[in-house]
């Protein structure tokens, strides 16, 4: 059994315009529960050496307090900031840990949704993103030896609950390309501050959109280079469904009236 914990950055809903996140990432970490306790036993040393206990109740490690110095880490020099999400990192790197990840360019999106659905239909791209990245961990599980099951963890997000609880019951359930069939029981929503790998997932995603903001474009800032290059090792690229999937989402999405209009692209 593998847990898959997931969680997004740069999510605006359906507020597409924000300048200052022009990308929209998912990220799913994969853990096999072999590894699980000994990996948050490991967290939660490096934790104690920059935050001594007693903690406040409501520690949780973010990565957008790690990168501005806000919340827990206000009074954190820089240095000892970057060093702490480093650590953390090497973590992952040591116990060969898997990140798949989908980053959307939210002004690509928008076109996309004009082209297929015209106007006054607005899907959040958190839709489009969790059938991508959970077809490519579904296909990753698959290729293990003896076909490795997985479990689905989600950071606690109601805007997105319902979505992804449909999504992930009919795609358990369909054939072809999509079907999550080394995926068991149903996605389960938890608190993050309980979870130091939940944390973690957060600190890959903000630290891989970056990465994506960059190659896209965007101005980038150094201060995450040295988390990106840990990273990169781990990024798992599968053959995603592409075309599958947008096909997918218009047929789900688009009226009955409309359903054999063609989808567009999102280039």
């Amino acid at each position: 059994m593998h847990i898959v914990y997931f969680d997004e950055s740069g999510n605006t809903g359906n507020n597409l315009s924000d300048i200052q996140q022009p990308v929209f990432m998912l990220c799913a970490l994969i853990v096999p529960e072999e590894s699980w306790i000994q990996i948050e036993r490991d967290l939660l040393f490096e934790t104690e050496k920059l935050f001594p206990s007693p903690r406040p109740t409501n520690f949780e490690v973010h990565a957008s307090d790690i990168a501005r110095g806000t919340g827990h880490f206000h009074s954190v020099p820089l240095a000892d900031r970057l060093a702490f999400r480093d650590a953390w990192f090497s973590i992952a790197v040591r116990h060969e840990l898997r990140v798949v990840y989908r980053a959307i360019v939210k002004k690509q999106y928008e076109r996309w949704m004009q082209n297929t659905f015209g106007s006054g239909i607005a899907v959040n791209p958190h839709v489009v993103a969790f059938p991508l990245v959970a077809q490519v961990v579904n296909d990753y599980l698959k290729s293990l030896s003896g076909h490795r099951l997985g479990i689905f963890i989600f950071d606690e997000n109601k805007e997105i609950a319902r979505d992804v609880e449909k999504s992930l019951k009919v795609l358990r359930g369909i054939d072809g390309t999509l079907r999550l069939d080394q995926i068991v029981e149903k996605g389960f929503f938890i608190d993050s501050s309980k979870s130091a790998l939940l944390q973690l997932c957060d600190l890959c995603a903000l630290t891989l959109r970056k990465s994506e903001e960059a190659k896209a474009g965007f101005r980038a800032s150094p201060i995450h280079q040295s988390g990106i290059a840990l990273l990169e090792p781990l990024v798992h690229r599968g053959n995603e469904a592409w075309r599958d999937v947008l096909t997918w989402i218009a047929d789900q999405w688009t009226p009955t009236a409309q359903k054999k209009k063609r989808p567009g692209t999102l280039s």
